[in-house]
């Protein structure tokens, strides 16, 4: 064992690039800087972050943060705290934590009050305040002590507390004041209402909080999202129907934005357009005047809160289950249009598109916010320090750029952007572009279909164990797995667009199964993402094609204000390069997660070894361009036998 290993570390042997990533976290913290890590799979990031954070948070008064967007990497940054303070034999408090909807014994998994955070959100007000509430009105000191003893799973600390009959949110959240740690999700910090709530339930300011924001490239998406909402013309119309014959004038206001709809879209079909821009002030100017026209004058937000309030008469008492308000679909569509009307407000940056089909069917408005630094900027800025990681976070630049954490936006702290090398060794991970075979819009069709199906099933034939096939969309799955031969399509496992995460799982226990399971599935989604494919599962990956995104009009939109943001090169690079390459790897990186594991890699579209997509890799990735791939499959394995 090292002399020289940190008294935290809880493993015998700090691995290749480890120290220097742990090294390199120290400095950030002590220093109160940011750091933006790219920190390939296998190199221990989690551990090697928590370590010297943690001890700095203990020393210092300071609370960790570690922000994650998966249920699967809280377990994993629990297990490591567990096995920290089993190492050190240090006294420190750790809270896993989850939305208080997910955590409330009330809302049920389903329920409405699940879907809907403003309807949650007025319901717990209102049972708190008139303590109806007997979880939160209950106070249990042992299941607090129990908390802050143990480090427990969000689901244990869940399972305890209701067991207790107190809240669970509540519970956790008192802790919290105390906690060298809390894990959580991003919006516990990157949701302006909610961090200050969280802030100030703690006790403490940005500046006593040390920030870790995990599987960092999703935070950029994951802010643009939380600020961005689609409303379709068929839900206008099913909840004005709804109410035709029971509140008539939410009806009448109703059935005035239909007509504002179908407003655009016959501007939109005049000027034969598909998609169109539209400014916010149309739509709240368009809607005001409606409004002032009415029997019973209102605001805009008077509105919007009328539609709430007629939502709420639905299901929550007895009283409501004996009106007519039964429909639960009614009361999604009504709270669907009142939180679209409310946040479309907004007066931050965002995208605002309306959008119809040729033959005018069932047209919609959507918006979405551009630029995620307004979020996060003020964030990194207040906080003590900030460790930005991933596994794809590449390059760094461009994630500290578009999140706000530049030396040119943020004065008085040292930025540093890292790119670590992946600690496996070469053999353990061989990469493939091959010649001839594209997704390229231009090039597709039924001959291009059939070579890429062709070469699939090739190297199929001399992969030993499990693999894996992503391709850019499921459409193009479908086109292309119709070319498989039939012995490939019986060992298929096949991801389908409508399926429910209960499926997905069942997907992967048969795959986990079937050491010779071939699982079809598309770049981007919960298979390329979101599920770890542990004890090297997967031998070899497939990754068909380039996931670029269509020239859409948003597409379009987010080009043009990066352009304007970092100039014409980083525009295109920002808005439309880098977001396809981040979900190549991503679908990449399945087939390897530990540093014991071997796969395969083969990247199937002879873009990949041409300029500037080749240029968009991690530095390690080195590349064989090849148009027998089946052969280095061959080669690969028999080597991995010979090793054995």
């Amino acid at each position: 064992m090292e002399e020289d290993k940190p008294f935290l570390f809880p493993f015998p042997s700090i691995r290749e690039g480890q120290r220097e990533f742990m090294e390199d976290v120290k400095q950030a913290v002590e220093g109160g800087n940011i750091l933006a890590a790219h920190a390939p799979t296998g190199i221990g990031k989690t551990v090697a972050v928590l370590v010297p954070a943690l001890q700095y948070a203990v020393q210092n008064d300071k609370t960790v943060f570690f922000l994650t967007s998966k249920r699967s990497q809280h377990k994993i940054a629990i297990d490591t705290l567990r096995l920290i303070k089993e190492r050190a034999k240090l006294n420190f408090v750790v809270v896993d934590i989850i939305s208080k909807q997910s955590m409330c014994p009330r809302a049920k998994a389903g329920s409405i009050y699940r879907e809907f955070y403003s309807l949650f959100s007025e319901f717990c007000r209102s049972e708190q305040k008139n303590r109806r509430c007997r979880y939160f009105v209950n106070r249990d000191e042992e299941a607090q002590q129990r908390i802050r003893k143990e480090i427990m799973h969000v689901e244990e600390l869940y399972d305890w507390c209701s067991f207790r009959g107190v809240c669970p949110y509540k519970a956790a959240l008192e802790v919290g004041e105390s906690a060298d740690v809390l894990v959580c999700d991003y919006n516990y910090l990157f949701s302006s209402d909610i961090a200050e709530t969280v802030l100030e339930k703690i006790g403490k300011g940005l500046e006593d909080v040390i920030v870790i924001v995990d599987e960092a490239h999703n935070l950029p998406d994951r802010i643009r999202n939380n600020l961005s909402s689609e409303l379709r013309m068929s839900t206008i119309t099913e909840a004005a129907h709804g109410l035709r014959h029971t509140n008539r004038e939410i009806y009448g206001n109703l059935m005035e934005l239909e007509r504002i709809f179908a407003k655009l879209a016959m501007v939109a079909r005049k000027s034969k357009k598909e998609e169109m821009n539209v400014d916010r002030d149309f739509l709240v100017g368009e809607m005001e005047k409606v409004l002032r026209r009415r029997i019973v004058a209102m605001s805009y937000g008077d509105f919007v809160n009328s539609l709430r309030n007629t939502a709420e008469r639905f299901g929550g008492s007895e009283t409501a289950k004996n009106t007519k308000y039964k429909d639960e679909a009614l009361q999604r569509n009504i709270l669907n249009i009142a939180d679209f009307l409310d946040e479309w407000r907004t007066g931050e940056k965002c995208l605002r598109i309306f959008s119809v089909s040729q033959h005018n069917e069932n047209p919609f408005l959507h918006f979405k916010l551009l630029d995620p630094s307004i979020v996060s900027e003020p964030v990194f800025a207040g906080a003590h320090s900030t460790i930005m990681m991933s596994g794809t976070l590449c390059p760094a630049e461009m994630y500290a750029e578009i999140l706000g954490a530049s030396s040119d936006r943020i004065k008085g702290k040292e930025i540093v952007l890292r790119e670590y090398n992946s600690p496996f060794p070469e053999e353990n991970r061989l990469i493939v572009v091959t010649k001839g075979l594209t997704t390229k819009y231009t090039k597709r069709g039924e001959e291009m279909y059939s070579k890429i199906a062709g070469k699939i099933a090739e190297v199929v034939e001399y992969v030993q164990g499990g693999m894996a096939v992503f391709f850019p969309s499921y459409a193009l799955q479908r086109d292309i797995a119709a070319y498989l031969p039939e012995e490939v399509r019986r060992k298929a496992i096949v991801e389908r667009r409508e399926m429910r995460k209960e499926e997905k799982n069942r997907l992967y226990e048969q795959l986990r199964e079937d050491s010779g399971g071939i699982l079809l599935a598309v770049q981007g989604g919960s298979f390329s993402e979101g599920m770890d494919f542990e004890s090297n599962m997967l031998k070899a990956i497939i990754v068909v094609g380039l996931p670029l995104s269509p020239p859409t009009l948003e597409v379009k939109t987010v080009i043009g204000y990066y352009r304007g943001e970092f100039g014409a090169e980083k525009g295109k690079l920002y808005g439309y390069l880098y977001p396809a390459i981040t979900k190549v790897l991503q679908a990449a990186g399945r087939g390897i997660r530990s540093e014991h594991d071997r796969c395969i890699i083969i990247l199937m579209d002879y873009r990949f070894a041409q300029f500037p997509y080749k240029n968009c890799f991690p530095a390690d990735y080195h590349v064989a361009l090849t148009d027998r791939a089946e052969e280095f499959a061959k080669s690969f394995f028999k080597y991995r036998n010979a090793k054995l």
